[in-house]
């Protein structure tokens, strides 16, 4: 019961922190087959398009699931495909909804909102199944799909500030390269362009560099790059997958450059100790897993409504001011 206390209190604090966002008008829910005692079990299905352990920052997402599971009592199943597919989730979505037995309540990664759309308001409109976004969206409006709120970071401002922060160390910036592992995952997408918006403000030239999720193929496409665009030293990459290629390229480069990078691992947390990079933007993937259940359950016992559309969990900056705490808690909190 602490914990659900606490995570409480952190929606009211991130909601009551981000004046942007704009309240739910939705009423608490009318339909009386919806709102279920708290004494009976329900069943939750989270879809994803990555997992733990291939994608490290998933095993905390799915720690905080587990965690909100066990302390509300519920039974969640995760689904996601074996590598990174967006028609493959849209397949895992139908499914669900499709099934056999269908799930009290959805969350869902929403990394193609076109793709979606469709399975997940039929989800909605016809079965009635609260859906919940989670770690990629946008919110219900701009995604056009009714879904009841987006829990996760606003991925254009992260990126965006991001470029305002390596803009403002040395050495002079010349040009940028956003480092992409998931081309096609459009919530990756904005981060890069929240980048090129804060470079362009500044007069600079910046492009997306497009790797796989392979590290060895990666490399080899970044040692290409670096060599054919010697001139480009500010740098963000969009999670581990692209920063550990990324350190093994750059290690070998004379001239001074400038790194940020989305998303924390043990390898990232070092970088910044040793000053390789500047800093980790936290979306706090806990928090993503633990409030979506927690919300989804909330909705379907209690009739409770998300108090806005758009629940942030980031972006918060890690750097050398403020490590100390976070490598205490990598691998279960961060």
């Amino acid at each position: 019961m602490r914990r659900i206390i606490v995570i409480g209190l952190l929606v009211a604090m991130m909601v009551a922190c981000r004046p942007s966002l704009r309240s739910t008008t939705t009423a608490p829910v009318d339909s009386p087959t919806l709102v279920q005692p708290a004494t009976e079990m329900l069943n939750l299905t989270l879809i994803q398009h990555a997992s733990c352990p291939w994608a490290y920052f998933w095993c905390v997402v799915e720690t905080g699931i587990h965690d909100a599971a066990q302390d509300l009592g519920v039974e969640v199943t995760i689904r996601r495909p074996h590598t990174f597919d967006p028609d493959a989730v849209t397949q895992l979505i139908e499914s669900a909804i499709d099934g056999p037995t269908r799930p009290d309540a959805i969350g869902v990664a929403v990394i193609d909102p076109e793709r979606f759309r469709a399975p997940l308001t039929r989800a909605v409109r016809k079965f009635n199944i609260p859906v919940i976004a989670y770690n990629a969206g946008s919110g219900p409006d701009q995604d056009n799909i009714p879904y009841r709120a987006y829990i996760g970071p606003d991925e254009r401002q992260g990126g965006y500030e991001a470029g305002k922060r390596l803009l403002g160390e040395s050495p002079p910036a010349v040009k940028g390269a956003c480092i992409n592992h998931q081309p096609s995952a459009l919530n990756l997408e904005a981060r890069c362009q929240g980048f090129f918006d804060a470079l362009k403000e500044a007069g600079l030239a910046a492009e997306q560099v497009n790797i796989t999720p392979n590290p060895a193929e990666s490399k080899k496409i970044l040692q290409r790059y670096l060599a054919q665009k010697p001139e480009v030293n500010v740098f963000l990459t969009l999670g581990p997958e692209a920063a550990v290629p990324f350190y093994e390229v750059i290690s070998n480069r004379k001239d001074t450059y400038r790194h940020g990078t989305f998303d924390l691992s043990r390898t990232i947390l070092t970088a910044i100790e040793q000053g390789t990079t500047l800093f980790a933007i936290d979306q706090q993937p806990y928090l993503e897993g633990y409030l979506t259940v927690q919300w989804l359950t909330w909705i379907q016992r209690h009739g409770f409504s998300p108090p806005s559309e758009i629940i942030s969990t980031g972006p918060s900056f890690i750097d050398r001011t403020n490590i100390d705490l976070i490598q205490q808690q990598v691998g279960e909190y961060r």
